[in-house]
């Protein structure tokens, strides 16, 4: 017997086998497509280490003899 929470809306569920539960570990493919959208929209981040700003380079002087 598994038995666990959805990540996303929290609903206990109770299976015999991850067979009958395709979503896994989410309830329902809704949840599942939520979780998705939170990694592409950028909620979800793994931190890591800070990028130096760009600097910006100077426009090449031209000779104008």
């Amino acid at each position: 017997m598994i038995q666990g929470r959805c990540p996303i809306c929290g609903k206990r569920f109770e299976v015999e086998k991850l067979d009958d539960l395709p979503s896994f570990p989410f309830c329902t493919d809704r949840c599942r497509l939520v979780d998705l959208g939170r990694w592409i929209d950028g909620v979800y981040a793994i931190p890591g280490p800070s990028q130096p700003e760009p600097t910006a380079v100077p426009d090449a002087e031209e000779d104008d003899d």
